[in-house]
């Protein structure tokens, strides 16, 4: 850097006086009086008499307004990284593990994610609930429960908003305990459960078999519901829109059969009695629904 000539090694203006100072040394009063040391003005080496020291006090516009933009950018970068912080392990895309074990359970209340589940009846006194949810979204899958209140274990597994979700989860019960399940959309299949079973779902495929089940109860919206029982149900209760049902009973009892259709059929293949025990509801829009024996 070009230093100009009129600055000394201290920095400071090199003043000239307008007039030679008189023999006996500077005049009275005039730039170098003063008592060394002293501070007062005119002093050579005092703290205040010093021009820079002066100017220092007074920080140019300028830079005030750098500090000023510096610490600004300084608190939006903390920000950012505590955000980055708190969002990190879900982002775009993650797997979460399933993993639920309970006793003393009645009743499983089941939100599950769109997917497969497999439910399986065992000889078993533990409830279990096992494998992966996954998500391509932003967000995590929302999580509820596991809650167990009355001998009902409540589980509920819903995607996020804007965050599409699938899981491949298996369910094992004890063959007696019952079943109150949500399935938004996917694949379930039922083996060889012995209480009562209680299905709403929507555009799934739905398959049980070796059913010894008091009651079935579902409500399926575009999808198809198969189920083959081993032994005769005492109430069954079906509600189809656009969808299709085939329900396959043993022949060795006779039902009591009512439907109401506004779109669709039932053909009911099975032994009827308008004094059995044993029912057989229908309600019908767009659907069909096959009573068979086994």
């Amino acid at each position: 850097m070009h230093r100009p000539a009129s600055l000394g090694h201290s920095g400071c203006v090199a003043v000239t006086p307008p007039y030679p100072p008189p023999p006996g040394g500077p005049a009275a009063g005039g730039p170098g009086s003063g008592t060394p040391g002293s501070g007062t003005p005119g002093s050579g080496d005092g703290a205040s008499g010093d021009g820079a020291s002066g100017n220092a006090a007074a920080s140019p516009p300028w830079r005030t307004a750098a500090f000023v933009v510096g610490v600004v950018a300084v608190v939006v970068l903390t920000l950012a990284l505590a955000a980055a912080a708190r969002n990190r392990g879900h982002g775009p895309g993650d797997t979460r593990t399933v993993s639920v074990a309970a006793d003393s359970v009645r009743t499983v209340d089941l939100q599950a994610p769109p997917g497969q589940l497999n439910i399986v009846a065992a000889q078993t006194s533990r409830v279990t609930l096992s494998g992966p949810v996954h998500w391509t979204g932003r967000y995590a899958v929302v999580v509820t429960g596991p809650r167990l209140a009355d001998g009902v274990l409540h589980l509920a597994y819903r995607c996020a908003a804007h965050s599409p979700c699938t899981g491949r989860l298996r369910l094992v019960v004890p063959s007696h305990c019952g079943i109150v399940l949500a399935q938004p959309s996917g694949h379930v299949i039922v083996t060889g459960l012995a209480a009562p079973l209680r299905i709403t779902a929507r555009s799934a495929d739905i398959s049980a078999a070796g059913l010894r089940s008091p009651s079935l109860v579902a409500s399926i919206t575009s999808g198809h519901l198969s189920a083959w029982f081993v032994s005769p149900p005492g109430r069954l209760g079906l509600t189809l829109v656009s969808a299709q049902a085939a329900l396959h009973l043993p022949a060795n009892a006779a039902y009591r059969v009512s439907q109401q259709v506004t779109s669709g059929y039932v053909h009911a293949g099975i032994p009827q009695a308008s004094t059995a025990k044993r029912t057989i509801t229908a309600r019908i829009d767009s659907g069909e629904l096959e009573l068979l024996t086994r």
